[in-house]
């Protein structure tokens, strides 16, 4: 295991932190946890890498800490454009395993792919520049399986891709079960919000009461940490919650509300659109770029966040998948 802050004694062309260097060895350097903020690099060179990589270019994993080294990278995509990758870069980098294939076959381009820790699914994105023509992800699978120790059989187990849909036809996915649309919504008329309800602020003394209703409801993205992490709300009918909301990243540069739901028994009775009213305006207060997902198919949550003024600014799909 390698941990530094500062640059290896490597000569080109193999990269740290966008410094170019290399080994005549195969190094292998990794952090403890994920959860190990100083940790800002993990590189791997597989031996059966080494040869190609000093000729074309390098592929690594990376644990970044914040503003340390992503922007050669996030310049190469907008936030709405890449939207799930560019969070896990530049809100939660330490929960985030990044994978950067950027060998120079011709002017191919460079593909970034993340795993997101702490999700109740193994989670991955990935972006490839415009130059790339078709990408095989099984590379990327195979080494966050080794980099995490996951020793499961390969595809026994469930895992998703959030990809822009004009880019999944240029990756190679293996084992795909299904797959789902999700819209990335963007909040651009402030005015339409119903007047303030009677939502309070969610506290520990709800969390129980709160998980269990994000159960029932079904919330695919729920983690009952970020019911005190991030700003949550409810809405209650005497000590038992009905409508709940809250948020997925909650930062100056931009806001994601998530965690909307309603009761099952209340569903249809205007909560969903008052929620979201509550929420949207402490999500103002926060940020001027207020961002929302939500599946294609669910109808009902699409038609109360499009009359509360959010329209779709890019479409994603959700991929289902053996891992």
């Amino acid at each position: 295991m390698v941990r530094c802050n500062t640059l290896p004694k490597f000569s080109p062309p193999y990269r740290y932190q966008g410094t170019i260097f290399s080994t005549n060895r195969v190094v292998k350097a990794t952090p403890k946890s994920l959860a190990q903020p100083s940790v800002l690099i993990m590189v791997t060179l597989m031996e059966r890498d080494v040869n190609r990589e000093m000729r074309n270019g390098v592929i690594f994993m990376i644990v970044w800490k914040k503003g340390a080294g992503q922007d050669q990278w996030l310049g190469r995509f907008s936030r709405e454009e890449a939207y799930i990758l560019h969070g896990n870069l530049c809100i939660r980098p330490e929960r985030s395993l990044t994978f950067v294939d950027d060998r120079k076959e011709g002017e191919r381009g460079a593909v970034i792919g993340s795993y997101l820790t702490g999700m109740p699914f193994h989670a991955f994105t990935i972006h490839a520049d415009e130059e790339v023509e078709s990408y095989d992800v099984q590379e990327m699978l195979e080494r966050v399986r080794d980099e995490l120790g996951i020793t499961s059989p390969p595809q026994s187990i469930t895992a998703i891709f959030t990809v822009a849909e004009r880019h999944l036809p240029k990756l190679l996915i293996p084992h795909v079960q299904s797959k789902r649309t999700m819209l990335l919504k963007k909040w651009t008329q402030k005015e339409r919000l119903l007047p303030q309800g009677s939502s309070r602020l969610v506290t520990r003394n709800d969390l129980d009461a709160m998980t269990s209703l994000a159960r029932q409801i079904g919330m695919v993205s729920f983690r009952p940490d970020e019911l005190l992490d991030l700003p949550h709300i409810g809405i209650f009918d005497g000590a038992e919650p009905i409508a709940l909301a809250g948020f997925h990243i909650y930062s100056q540069d931009y806001v994601e509300i998530g965690n909307i739901g309603v009761a099952p028994a209340c569903q249809g009775t205007g909560l969903g659109a008052q929620i979201t009213s509550d929420i949207c305006r402490i999500a103002a207060a926060k940020s001027a770029d207020v961002y929302l997902c939500v599946f294609e198919d669910n109808l009902p949550a699409r038609r109360i966040y499009e009359k509360l003024g959010f329209q779709t600014v890019e479409r994603y799909t959700f991929v289902d998948f053996l891992f």
